[in-house]
Formats: structure tokens, sequence, C-alpha cells
């Protein structure tokens, strides 16, 4: 109950810059380069699936792996340009993070077929949060707010 708390509330108030962000060219293709060698699927299938996010659950369980991946390799940059952490303690967070995100998740749906996608959230959401807590608030634009009724 805590954590479905937890993501929600992350994703309310984490701006809307740090979610999705919009990565540079050279990002995306050192994600979609790290991801066909973490999947073992080709980079034109990626492609082609990343199209299509909601076809089926395959897709939805790639694209959140994408996303988890995009958000680590954020994270690693954000600790390089800072110092904040060496590379042993990134390892071994991520270690953490993975059996943390794997428990919540298997308790959360119980297996099947949902699984990759909510533990890829998981680790989405928490290097993301790490990532604007070691480079600030101030590096950041805020988040878009809706329109007033008087605007």
């Amino acid at each position: 109950m805590y954590k479905i708390l937890y993501y929600t509330v992350a994703l309310i108030f984490l701006p809307s810059s740090v979610m999705a962000g919009n990565p540079s060219e050279n990002v995306k293709k050192r994600v979609l380069t790290e991801f066909a060698d973490r999947s073992g699927v080709s980079v034109d299938d990626l492609q082609l699936v990343l199209v299509d996010c909601e076809l089926n659950q395959r897709n939805m369980n790639l694209c959140a792996f994408q996303r988890a991946i995009q958000a680590e390799l954020l994270l690693g940059d954000a600790i390089k340009m800072t110092g904040a952490k060496t590379d042993s303690d990134f390892a071994a967070w991520k270690k953490q993070l993975q059996a943390r995100c794997h428990a919540d998740a298997d308790k959360e749906t119980g297996g099947g077929a949902i699984l990759p996608k909510i533990i890829s959230e998981c680790k989405e959401l928490a290097m993301l949060a790490k990532r604007y807590t070691i480079l600030g608030a101030e590096s950041f634009p805020p988040p878009p707010q809706p329109p007033h009724k008087w605007d």
C-alpha cells in the first residue's frame, strides 16, 4: 500500500522534465544500444517495438525496460558529473534496488506477464528520484502548471 502511494507521489511531484525529459539524440542512441545489448533483441526490432508500446504485453514490458535503462544512464551521467558515488557504491545500490523492486512487484502482482513491467517502472522511478536528489531541484525547470481559471 505504501509503495503505491510512494510511486503516485513521485509521479506527481517529480518535474515532467525529469520523468519524460527530452533526451538528446546521443542519449537516445546510447539507450538503444544498451537496450539491444541487454535484451538480445536487434536495434531494428527494438525500434519497431518502441513505436507502439501499448500493442501487447511484450511491447509494454520492453518499453518499460527501455525507460529504466534511460533512467539508469542518466543517473550514471549525473553521478559521474558530480562525483556523488563511487562505482562500487552505485553497483551495490543498483543490486539492492533490483532486489527491492523485484520483491515489491512480486507482492503486488503475484508474478505473471506484467511482472517485468512493474520491476522496470520501480527501477525507473527510483533512479529518476535519485538523479533529482543528486543534481538538485535547481537543475530542472519547474513542471508545467495547468492554466488558472482567470487566464
